[in-house]
């Protein structure tokens, strides 16, 4: 596992919940130590956008018990920075798309939004 798969995983903050609606939630704080901030930028670090996917899709491999391969971002904003040491509530559901299984996510610092994601993952097949 990458640099920053294991920096993600570290990240996590308990256990993912599905609440009565169906949406899947995990929370996640980056400290300033994280490898995703380096160089990304000097002097003033923000969480890098493959970081915020690949959040996403930590999260539905651990609720689903196999790992998920990223296919296909649909769609995605980066609607304002994720900073060292916030906390971020990322929340998701599937849906389908034109025949397509999606998963619709967004992420929150707080009461903001800092992105919102549309995106397809592939079962691997293996344990995360």
């Amino acid at each position: 596992m990458n640099k920053i798969l294991l920096g993600i995983a570290a990240a996590k903050r308990g256990g993912a919940a599905t609440d009565a609606g169906g949406t899947l939630e995990g929370r996640y704080c980056f400290g300033d130590t994280f490898t995703g901030f380096a160089g990304h930028f000097p002097g003033h670090p923000i969480l890098p956008a493959i970081v915020e996917i690949l959040t996403v899709v930590s999260l539905v491999s651990e609720h689903t018990g196999c790992r998920q391969h990223l296919i296909a971002v649909e769609d995605a904003k980066f609607l304002n920075p994720v900073l060292p040491n916030q906390e971020i509530l990322v929340r998701c559901r599937q849906r389908s798309v034109k025949g397509k299984l999606l998963y619709d996510a967004e992420l929150t610092v707080g009461e903001t939004i800092t992105a919102t994601l549309l995106i397809e993952l592939s079962s691997t097949g293996e344990v995360p």
